[in-house]
């Protein structure tokens, strides 16, 4: 609950400081770009009133996924996630577990956000010749998605 009361406050103060007249600003649901020449998603969901997941997904299918973390909005009105746990979704990787990284979603508007992820945790290694990280993403330019609904 704490968190969506922060996301909450966040997009009632972004808002405020740019005078926009719409209630608030949706981050939830499915956001593509493209990194280092590849496509990419990246996916806010709501599973529960007090848990919002974060989610990276390649061009192969694979996830990565912030399992737990602290959501704040800093005074450059941008959401920055503390990253507490993160994991990919692959069961050969389930036994690594990231706890550090920050991610920030700056330049929100209706339909584009700017992204960075910066120092997720160590290589993770599966054996000693097989290694698994996320890599540091630098001012990815990222659209919503339109909803079916």
């Amino acid at each position: 609950m704490k968190n969506i009361l922060i996301i909450f406050f966040c997009f009632i103060m972004y808002g405020n400081s740019f005078g926009q007249w719409e209630s608030t600003i949706r981050l939830s649901g499915t956001w593509t770009g493209e990194a280092e020449g590849y496509p990419i998603k990246f996916e806010i969901s709501e599973k529960a009133p007090d848990l919002v997941t974060f989610s990276f997904i390649n061009f192969q299918n694979e996830r990565f996924t912030i399992l737990k973390s602290d959501v704040t909005a800093n005074e450059k009105n941008e959401f920055v996630i503390r990253i507490k746990e993160a994991k990919f979704s692959s069961p050969r990787y389930e036994d690594c577990i990231f706890s550090t990284g920050t991610l920030t979603i700056s330049d929100v508007l209706q339909g584009s956000m700017r992204l960075n992820l910066k120092s997720v945790g160590p290589i993770c290694f599966i054996s000693y010749d097989v290694g698994r990280n996320m890599v540091d993403i630098k001012d990815l330019i990222l659209t919503k998605e339109k909803s079916n609904k």
